[in-house]
């Protein structure tokens, strides 16, 4: 076979560049290709940082605009948002932007009263701010949507504790039950945390577990908006829920220094207590006369409520009353027992700590904090053992038939009437869809 050199059968031509040329020429075509995609990627914003782009995750904004949101002042250069990583702290995030350790550990010891840096959280936002010479001067933590923390860095350390401007708009909604409460509000766009305020409202007075197809429901509530973007909702103004041909009120009123809710005649939708001391897990030992104790290995009465949770769950005081003790004993571990109005008394057991609040003749209100789960005493895991007396004697909680706490009284009737009008009228109102309409107007910032 012939080699392409065999000129008798392929001649040769004299090339009409040199091979210096023509790589001269690539590496020039190459250049201006190169340039022209520059070009239009600047163009369309997605090329430098400087841009306002994502560049590795992080996105530069415009420093005049986020002093402004949230109220810094200096001559700020750069700014760029983030979010915190998984497993990074606050020194991690400052090192990496040039901070020193004297600055970061003055301005851990400086918000240590009010907040700790080790709870800050992996996906939740912040900011860098800097000066024309690239120095941080401040970084900015979002806890959420509301509420943030700002750094100020430098020869001056200062640690300030802000909220961004909440604007509350009267909001509507209304829906019929189809399978759930829950759907229905799915189907309205609504967020379950509202249901489950709702939920929580009528409580001692409808099981929501028991609503069927054809019930319906009307509320009014506050929507929460920042800027003029929805950030979650408020309290609840006023409701009304169909059932089985019934309405069942909810009308928001302030009485003695809180807001209640209360039906239509002045009635309280509460009880006296609430149903259960803390949000448990289960049930792990009821009331009895006859229960083979854990630890002690014979039978014995257990004359209270058994709650699993896990330790370190929030204890709640079940009503209103006086702290008569809080302390330690063997076999109760540290407890709390409190004196309600009337003749009934509560007492908490086997807490791993009690909060700094409760102290012996302090008042405490229906809902507040006062100890935490935990198993000390005669106890093999962590849980609530609460107890309830009535004129003395120990009652079966759940079972007991409680009172009902306070109505309006007779003399702040007409009071009552007078604020709760307006909104009795809307939820009672035919054509509530108009009376929405016209909420739904109002001003969103």
């Amino acid at each position: 076979m012939r080699s392409p050199s065999d000129h008798r059968f392929f001649p040769r031509f004299d090339p009409l560049i040199s091979r210096s040329e023509l790589t001269l020429l690539a590496g020039a075509a190459l250049i201006v290709l190169m340039t022209v995609i520059l070009a239009v990627l600047a163009f369309s914003g997605l090329a430098f940082a400087g841009t306002g782009s994502e560049t590795s995750g992080k996105r530069t904004r415009n420093p005049a605009n986020l002093a402004e949101l949230y109220g810094l002042d200096g001559d700020l250069a750069q700014a760029r948002r983030d979010v915190v990583k998984k497993h990074q702290n606050l020194a991690d995030i400052l090192l990496r932007e040039g901070v020193g350790y004297g600055e970061i550990q003055e301005a851990v010891n400086q918000c240590r009263p009010f907040f700790d840096v080790r709870k800050i959280r992996a996906g939740n936002p912040y900011c860098i701010l800097k000066n024309a010479a690239g120095e941080t001067e401040y970084f900015v933590y979002e806890k959420n949507s509301v509420d943030y923390l700002v750094f100020a860095l430098g020869r001056e350390v200062d640690v300030m504790q802000r909220q961004k401007p909440v604007h509350l708009i009267p909001r509507k909604a209304e829906g019929r039950i189809e399978t759930s409460l829950l759907a229905a509000f799915a189907r309205q766009g609504l967020d379950d945390s509202l249901a489950v305020k709702l939920s929580d409202i009528y409580a001692w007075t409808l099981d929501f577990h028991h609503l069927q197809k054809g019930d319906s429901f009307r509320i009014i509530y506050e929507e929460k908006r920042i800027f003029g973007r929805t950030v979650g909702h408020e309290k609840i103004l006023g409701a009304v829920i169909r059932h089985r041909g019934e309405a069942y009120y909810a009308l928001s009123y302030e009485k003695d220094g809180r807001l209640q809710y209360f039906d239509e005649t002045g009635g309280s939708l509460r009880k006296a207590f609430l149903k259960a001391p803390l949000k448990y897990t289960r049930i792990s030992s009821g009331y009895t006369m006859r229960r083979f104790h854990p630890v002690l290995k014979y039978y014995r009465p257990h004359l209270g409520i058994d709650y699993a949770a896990p330790a370190g769950t929030p204890i709640m005081s079940v009503g209103d009353g006086v702290v008569t003790q809080a302390g330690y004993s063997k076999t109760m571990g540290r407890y709390v027992e409190i004196r309600h109005s009337g003749k009934y008394k509560t007492r908490y057991l086997h807490c791993s700590r009690i909060d700094g609040k409760t102290r012996i003749g302090s008042r405490v209100r229906q809902g507040d904090v006062i100890a935490y789960v935990g198993a000390t005493g005669l106890a093999t895991g962590p849980h609530l053992d609460f107890r309830f007396w009535d004129d003395g004697k120990p009652v079966n909680f759940l079972k007991h038939k409680l009172p009902a706490a306070d109505p309006v009284a007779e003399k702040d009737l007409p009071a009552f009437r007078a604020a709760v009008a307006p909104m009795l009228h809307q939820l009672m109102l035919p054509a509530f869809k108009k009376i929405a309409a016209r909420l739904s107007r109002a001003p969103s910032s």
